[in-house]
């Protein structure tokens, strides 16, 4: 089986055999256009307890100071927030995008262009008989055909604040998204989350008589990449 990044080679390779001897009439829509949906890490911590309105924590026990003291260091003011955050629940920062958009509606790369987009050969296709047939693409296709295979296989993390409800302290989290849409051409496989970071809060727990607040991990998804549907990716 091959691993992700020779499924990559092998797709980006059908792209430019498309975009080299294809047709005219497709569309270039890039990720951050597309839908954003969660990462495979699950909601979070929970635990089974009574969920009796009656057993959530008071205004005295949802006092800023004396739980920012507990929890300490762990408190990450980028991913955390004590209040609503002011730009809402339902926006998505798609900053992680490795290109911007001008004014004419071109994508323009920014950062380093990825290993796997600049070992792509296009100056020649392999047949399965051995021979080599050049395709006399001009320097300046080559770059444009890179950049969109850049932009099309592209998985930038989105980033959303939900609200983890009372019984968390801090209770807004900054979680990340993988893009819903295809990274490949043809279509098939899917952005998947890759790495996550696990953040420290303070979860209101109560086991008969006592409530109180404990430390849990949260997990949040910081990198997406391209894989199978069939398969985690790795």
């Amino acid at each position: 089986m091959l691993d992700t990044h020779e499924e990559m080679r092998w797709w980006l390779g059908v792209v430019v055999w498309l975009a080299l001897f294809g047709g005219e009439n497709g569309s270039v829509v890039s990720p951050e256009d597309q839908g954003l949906r969660a990462g495979n890490w699950g909601p979070g911590p929970g635990l089974l307890e009574s969920s009796d309105p009656a057993t959530e924590p008071s205004p005295e026990d949802l006092n800023a100071t004396d739980l920012m003291t507990k929890l300490g260091s762990a408190f990450d003011v980028q991913f955390m927030s004590v209040n609503e955050p002011p730009e809402g629940l339902q926006a998505i920062d798609t900053s992680q995008f490795s290109f911007r958009r001008k004014k004419n509606g071109r994508l323009v790369p920014m950062g380093p262009m990825p290993q796997y987009i600049r070992e792509v050969e296009l100056g020649v296709v392999k047949l399965a008989d051995g021979s080599r047939l050049k395709t006399q693409v001009p320097v300046k296709l080559k770059r444009k055909l890179r950049q969109l295979l850049w932009a099309l296989t592209a998985c930038p993390v989105g980033f959303k604040w939900r609200d983890l409800g009372a019984r968390f302290w801090p209770r807004w989290i900054r979680e990340g998204l993988c893009p819903r849409s295809s990274c490949s051409v043809p279509a098939g496989m899917k952005c998947r989350p890759l790495a996550a970071q696990h953040k420290t809060l303070l979860r209101w727990h109560c086991r008969s008589p006592a409530c109180q607040w404990i430390k849990v991990q949260y997990p949040v998804v910081v990198q997406c990449s391209c894989a199978c549907s069939s398969r985690s990716p790795h």
